[in-house]
């Protein structure tokens, strides 16, 4: 069965809270100021027993515009709402605001209530009837049932509970294929249990010993115990309104409008990208650097605007906005916002979370409007494309699945369609679009070009210098991993840390030729270390053939110090026979055994050391692996 929560609307004094009461025999006014005043002041809650095998969550707002954030506080999570109009005085401000607040939110499905019927004769409450559909049309409510009840008598309840029974059964079945979120609107403590924080379940599903999260200061805890509807139970679902247990959290630690989610990778930023709709009848235009207050959830945030397409966003218009927040915020695109004004407090449009966690930018920043309305009206694999561009070039399914906010199993399998139709290329289990990859290889076979070419005798580039060379920022496993997908596609060419062009050969030209046959005369000829200046110079060719012929027949020994191959070899197998028999060997050895200066069997021993032949103990050397 699909869980549903009934919100209240309407203005002060119109019946709201006698209303839930004749529903449910519950009282929601819970304050003692509010049983002193007669009016509610904060949020109330109770639970609905539709019918035996249906039972709802409701949620009573204060209608004064006193307590209007505690309305917004509300308002998320509620799918059918109950727009309270007393019969009396029909439509007042707050009506008109709530119904505003609740075409913004996103609400889908309502019921108008005319309370106080009994006190007005038919055809004045007809007349009510009337101004009500004017004032609805073009809103959510513009085709919704009008109801009159009298919560005394309770006339008109048993119809008004049948028709919520009845649109009960429109809704699509909640995600329950994501990571839990709750929207935390009251916290309390009760002795023996600890801290108790109580919301609406947006999203998932919640149990008993889940490791949880509270955001945006990320603290974490473990679900000690739940109740859904005053009923303990080990598993609450998205649309019920759940009172959790929380282990090793204090008061302290959270507030109203905090997130409890499992998911320990939620993004917590101090921007926002939105798509806002600003309200007709405001006092004035929405201007860059406005100061707002912005709620989400059961959250209020104050902000400062920077408007994406004009420096002004004006009444009854929509348009993109960055804001940039006074305090951290946790949430995910396709979120809704209401804004008001800071001062003086009057609510003046709402919108969506396009970008959870965005970069910086103002009006002027390139092509911003573009990735925008494609992050808004884009299909999925329109923004799946987008979010990878964002990125590096590779990128973590578990990443996309976290930014993009629809369900886990729709975006894996919009990805696996991608990867068949080959706009996703997936490279040691990471995902890069087809274009990008296309943009990278070119970007490396260019870089690979110029490298044979300026050094041809070189066996080709290293990964590193390589990686830092392409505009894309890789990490070295990212880049480790992609050289080996385009060796796989016969694109590169590896050996050892080197990347070539595929196919390329070192080749020597006559001049090349001699000039190597010169190089190994020499060191051949010479029984001691040579320094390149002192033999062949420092022409570009020169250094370029000593640079080939490292590792084939020649070693190099420091920065300036190269040595013949087979002679290293050699004093090598003379190191190995001293530390064999007497476990060590010095310098003075070698020094005896080689006739080569104290100068030169350093750098060779300094060599062994670097490639863990030896090791060095005081003045001798001994073997690397001895202990």
């Amino acid at each position: 069965m699909n869980n549903i929560i009934i919100g209240t609307a309407g203005h002060i004094d119109h019946g709201k809270t006698t209303l839930i009461k004749a529903l449910t025999g519950v009282d929601t006014d819970r304050l003692k100021e509010e049983k002193k005043r007669g009016i509610s002041i904060d949020l109330g809650f109770t639970s609905f027993k539709i019918n035996p095998n249906k039972t709802a969550g409701i949620i009573d707002v204060p209608g004064h515009e006193k307590f209007l954030k505690n309305m917004l506080a509300g308002v998320a999570g509620m799918d059918i709402i109950l727009l309270v109009v007393s019969a009396e005085e029909g439509v007042m401000p707050q009506t008109k605001e709530h119904l505003d607040i609740l075409n913004l939110i996103g609400i889908k499905k309502g019921i108008i209530v005319l309370t106080k019927a009994d006190k007005v004769d038919d055809e004045f409450l007809e007349m009510v009837k009337d101004d009500l559909r004017a004032h609805v049309k073009s809103s959510f409510l513009e085709d919704a049932e009008i109801i009159p009840v009298d919560s005394i008598s309770k006339r008109g309840i048993d119809l008004l509970i049948s028709k919520i029974d009845k649109l009960t059964e429109e809704f699509e079945p909640k995600n329950l294929n994501v990571a839990p979120r709750l929207f935390v609107d009251r916290i309390f403590s009760i002795k023996g249990f600890g801290s108790v924080v109580t919301g609406t379940l947006i999203e998932g599903i919640l149990r008993v010993d889940d490791l949880v999260y509270l955001y945006p200061k990320k603290i974490e805890s473990r679900v000690r115990g739940l109740q859904v509807h005053s009923q303990k139970t080990d598993i609450a679902y998205a649309g019920q309104r759940v009172a959790v247990n929380l282990s090793n959290i204090s008061l302290d630690d959270v507030q109203r409008g905090d997130i409890l989610s499992s998911n320990q990778n939620l993004s917590v930023s101090m921007m926002l990208d939105v798509k806002i709709t600003m309200l007709n009848d405001i006092s004035k235009d929405l201007e860059h650097w406005d100061r707002v207050r912005v709620y989400h959830g059961a959250r209020e945030i104050l902000a400062r605007v920077v408007p994406l397409e004009s420096d002004v966003l004006a009444k009854g218009k929509s348009g993109y906005v960055q804001l940039r927040l006074e305090e951290e915020v946790s949430c995910k695109e396709k979120d809704h916002i209401i804004l008001r004004f800071y001062s003086p407090l009057e609510t003046i449009g709402g919108g969506i979370i396009l970008d959870s966690d965005p970069e910086k930018h103002t009006i002027n920043t390139l092509n911003i409007v573009e990735k925008l309305s494609l992050k808004e009206k884009g299909t999925l694999s329109d923004r799946i494309l987008q979010l990878i561009q964002s990125k590096s070039v590779l990128v973590n399914k578990e990443i996309l699945i976290k930014e993009l906010g629809d369900e886990a199993s729709k975006i894996e399998n919009e990805i696996h369609l991608m990867l068949e139709n080959e706009e996703l290329i997936e490279v040691a289990g990471l995902l890069i679009d087809t274009k990008g990859l296309d943009t990278i290889v070119g970007q490396i076979q260019k870089q690979l070009k110029y490298y044979h070419s300026k050094f041809p005798f070189r066996a080709g580039a290293s990964k590193e210098e390589l990686r830092t060379k392409i505009t894309f920022k890789l990490k070295p496993k990212e880049f480790d991993a992609l050289m080996n997908f385009l060796e796989s596609k016969n694109i590169v060419s590896m050996n050892d840390k080197y990347v070539s062009s595929y196919g390329f050969e070192v080749c020597f030209d006559d001049k090349a030729l001699a000039l190597k046959n010169e190089i190994e005369s020499y060191y051949i000829n010479n029984k001691t270390p040579f320094q390149t200046d002192k033999v062949i110079g420092n022409s570009l060719e020169s250094l370029e053939m000593i640079h080939y012929l490292i590792g084939k027949s020649l070693i190099k020994l420091s920065d300036d110090l190269f040595y013949d191959k087979l002679l290293i070899e050699k004093y090598q197998s003379i190191v190995k026979k001293y530390l064999d028999k007497n476990g060590e060997v010095s310098i003075k050895d070698l020094k005896d055994e080689t006739e080569l200066s104290r100068k030169y069997l350093i750098a060779i021993m300094e060599y062994f050391d670097r490639i863990k032949f030896t090791k060095r103990s005081g003045e001798v050397r001994i073997s690397y692996d001895r202990n």
